[in-house]
């Protein structure tokens, strides 16, 4: 069932598209054959055709652009999609309206259509709609923080999962959910539950939620085709929130590798993208790229870091620890100085605090900001460790949570990074076992775009000075 101010979201969206699609290529025609920017390097037709030349191109890309967005699902209510991931699903959908647009042209032959404004248009577009939809969602977030456009939410399970999924909502108040309560059985651990699972049809009725989410555990799955036969009849939407042995049937149907050893088929229930040679070539091509470039253009400022520990306290400059990286191998990470000089055996088995006493006041200012970080793209550089990964642990702490946290060596099966997805969700805050969760979601759903969103969200930390001590 779609919520009204959901209907209303998509309205905006549509119309903001069809005009911000229209400008892109009154602008784009204005830069190529207007300012006639480029015609150094492009060239300029002898005849530079009018914009009305221009209109049925113009019409058919706002067409094209607002059909494609909808068929893949960017009108859609998509409160739970970060800002990056609707950034990225729009640089996508945009470039496939251009090739659509570069296809027309060669197939029906429209000379008369430049490449470079088509080219412009594209670029045009994606910072025109993204910074539409940036404020958008600020908007509606804002609102719904002040109790508007709330959907109302009823969890089936009063377990651990369902707990966990109360107190995300409740840490996410810009998601518009309000919780009404739980059903469970009796086992509800102190919970006050709206009432058992028979009395869910009642509950519908009585509450009518705009959302149902089911996290009960395994022993209860028997009771999930009732659960979603009653939300049916009632024409409210049902969410499974999968436990862990869903999540292993889920991977082997649909993500898992699945081979062959003479006739008999081995199911791997975990896939992980960067095992593929090619994925592990275009990442570590990425990590050097950029590296090198950070190195360079910032050689001054580690100069300038560098001096400032210098003059701080006594002790070197650079901060040298054995980490354990990519299948349990040590390497020496770098970090600039932040503590007063301390023993090794002090350093590799106690973690930092809040206001710890061994830092220094020039080393907390470079912690808030992360700025210590910095000479471990030279760790990039030597191939010890990625840009993008999980963070790399101390030997001493690595031999505890082997044994202490199920799975904890799952995350040495990439390269361990300078950031990564459990240090934008948390970061100090998690429990090591909430950090695993993270790495192995970063493990198993690598791309060079998830890279890309954590090193964005990464900087707006950064520049926040936001979780870090």
């Amino acid at each position: 069932m779609l919520h009204r101010h959901d209907r209303v979201t998509a309205a905006v969206l549509v119309a903001g598209d069809l005009v911000l699609c229209y400008a892109a290529v009154a602008l784009a025609y204005q830069i190529r054959f207007g300012w006639k920017i480029g015609g150094s390097l492009f060239g300029l037709p002898d005849n530079i055709p009018s914009f009305f030349a221009y209109l049925p191109f113009a019409i058919a890309v706002v067409i094209t652009t607002v059909a494609v967005f909808a068929g893949n699902g960017l009108y859609t209510r998509r409160r739970l999609h970060g800002r990056y991931g609707e950034f990225f699903a729009i640089v996508k959908n945009v470039t496939l309206v251009l090739l659509i647009a570069y296809g027309a042209k060669f197939i029906f032959q429209t000379a008369s259509l430049s490449r470079w404004l088509m080219t412009f248009f594209w670029a045009i577009d994606i910072i025109l709609v993204g910074v539409f939809r940036a404020v958008v969602r600020r908007v509606g977030e804002r609102v719904r923080r002040r109790g508007v456009d709330l959907r109302r939410v009823v969890i089936i399970g009063a377990g651990s999962l369902g707990r966990k999924v109360a107190e995300k909502l409740a840490a996410h108040p810009e998601y518009g959910y309000e919780l009404k309560g739980f059903l469970g059985d009796t086992d509800s651990n102190g919970i006050e539950l709206l009432g058992g699972y028979e009395d869910l049809e009642r509950i519908l009725v009585e509450k009518r939620p705009d959302e149902i989410f089911i996290a009960v555990p395994a022993k209860d799955h028997p009771r999930l085709l009732g659960f979603f036969d009653a939300c049916e009849h009632e024409g409210i939407n049902a969410s499974v929130v999968p436990d862990l042995m869903e999540m292993l049937i889920g991977r082997s149907i649909n993500r898992a590798q699945i081979e062959d050893m003479d006739g008999i088929p081995l199911i791997g229930v975990r896939q992980v993208p960067l095992l593929s040679l090619w994925n592990r070539f275009l990442k570590r091509g990425f990590d050097l790229v950029v590296s090198i470039l950070i190195v360079i253009i910032l050689s001054w400022f580690y100069l300038l870091v560098a001096l400032l520990v210098l003059v701080s306290s006594r002790g070197p400059v650079i901060f040298k620890q054995r980490r354990i990286g990519l299948e349990l191998r040590e390497f020496t990470l770098y970090k600039f100085r932040t503590m007063y000089v301390q023993s090794e055996e002090t350093s590799d088995t106690i973690w930092t605090e809040r206001n710890d006493p061994r830092v220094t006041p020039v080393g907390r200012f470079l912690r808030r900001f992360s700025l210590d970080e910095l000479p471990q793209f030279f760790n990039v550089i030597r191939g010890d460790m990625s840009i993008v990964g999980p963070r790399p642990e101390r030997p001493h702490f690595v031999e505890q949570f082997k044994q202490s946290v199920p799975g904890f060596l799952v995350r040495q099966q990439v390269k361990t990074g300078i950031t990564g997805w459990a240090q934008i969700n948390g970061r100090y805050d998690m429990s090591i076992a909430d950090k695993l969760e993270y790495d192995i979601y970063y493990i198993e759903n690598w791309s060079l775009a998830f890279d890309l969103r954590i090193i964005l969200e990464t900087l707006w930390r950064v520049i926040r000075g936001k979780g870090a001590y």
